[in-house]
């Protein structure tokens, strides 16, 4: 007895198959978007911290004279290019004047996130009070 059968897959079947296929694979692709973003976020906020960490250390050498014999060095302008050199997409923040206690400000724009995080790092280094006599 021959009976009328079909054997396979409809159109119907694979028609909804394949929107299934599609949605996952735009769901997958959303979040490698949104992963990328975050990377390049997590990018931003390293190199603000290298950037902060590199002015607090270049004051090491100078702690001396700023404290002892040349407290107005830290508002040179000379030495204050020396202190943060400019990355275009950061901006760095100093405090007006010096103290054992010196807070450094880093920020940056990330217009592609929309968390309403603040995108910016601020480190704080701790000097130690020199003793009077010390050689810069």
């Amino acid at each position: 007895m021959l009976t009328n059968y079909s054997k396979g897959f409809s159109l119907l079947e694979v028609m909804i198959a394949l929107i299934v296929a599609t949605i996952a694979l735009l769901g997958l692709a959303s979040g490698q978007l949104k992963s990328l973003q975050y990377i390049t976020n997590s990018f931003n906020y390293t190199v603000s911290i290298i950037e902060a960490n590199n002015v607090l250390e270049r004051i090491w050498p100078h702690l001396c004279e700023l404290q002892q014999t040349n407290p107005d060095l830290y508002n040179d302008a000379g030495f204050r290019s020396y202190l943060s050199p400019q990355i275009d997409a950061y901006t760095l923040t100093l405090p007006a004047n010096f103290s054992n206690e010196l807070s450094v400000e880093v920020r940056w724009q990330d217009k592609r996130l929309t968390d309403n995080l603040e995108n910016r790092v601020v480190i704080t280094g701790s000097f130690p009070t020199l003793p009077a006599g010390c050689t810069p």
